[in-house]
């Protein structure tokens, strides 16, 4: 990962994009959701606690990435993300806090493991 990054976690990869930076955002229903107007989404990495979290699918083709703490590949939101191309990693296990507004950035090219960083100074604790 290049530039001053704190490691906050790993999680399974499930397909490989290189490096994929954005803002963080945590979605945790459907109303966060629906609460989006014109909201540009294009740089937002999807911070969500389930993994089949199909209520992102209004908005699962704008997002920069995904990133959930459960989930596997098999899992739904696995499915929708290949097949909209929305890079994701599951089972994210993250040491620290992400704050919404933080900048991550994803180490998606180890076929297996995702790597989620937050960039110096964004880590919230």
């Amino acid at each position: 990962m290049s530039g001053k990054l704190n490691d906050v976690g790993t999680g399974v990869n499930l397909f490989v994009a290189g490096e994929v930076r954005g803002t963080a955002r945590w979605f945790n229903d459907t109303a966060d959701v629906l609460s989006i107007d014109d909201d540009e989404l294009e740089d937002t990495i999807a911070f969500v606690n389930k993994g089949g979290m199909t209520f992102l699918s209004p908005i699962l083709p704008d997002l920069r990435a995904i990133v959930c703490t459960a989930g596997s590949r098999e899992s739904h939101l696995a499915i929708l993300c290949r097949e909209s191309d929305v890079p994701c990693v599951l089972a994210a296990e993250l040491s620290t806090t992400v704050a919404d507004g933080d900048t991550v950035v994803l180490d998606l090219a180890d076929t297996d493991t995702a790597r989620v960083a937050v960039a110096a100074g964004a880590v919230t604790a």
